[in-house]
């Protein structure tokens, strides 16, 4: 889960919302969307992936295939889109 949380995270910066904003554009709990993006949530319901996917603009499919791979000098405390 942790990649996929990471790629919600990378896209939604890429967006240019902070975590507080985009649970409150979805309408999730900020801290259920915090602990998917920090890998602790193991088993997010498929209804709430759906929703995330919707709100981003992206299909699920897009959402659990993005590249964010860990970055190479951030020392395991980032993620960075692969190109």
């Amino acid at each position: 889960m942790r990649k996929l949380g990471a790629s919600i995270s990378l896209m939604r910066q890429k967006q240019g919302l902070s975590l507080r904003e985009f649970a409150s554009k979805v309408g999730i709990d900020f801290s259920a969307l915090s602990r998917l993006e920090n890998g602790t949530t193991l088993n997010p319901s498929v209804f709430f992936i759906q929703k995330l996917a919707k709100s981003l603009g992206v299909t699920v499919d897009e959402m659990m295939n993005f590249s964010a791979v860990e970055c190479p000098t951030c020392k395991g405390t980032g993620w960075v889109i692969k190109k």
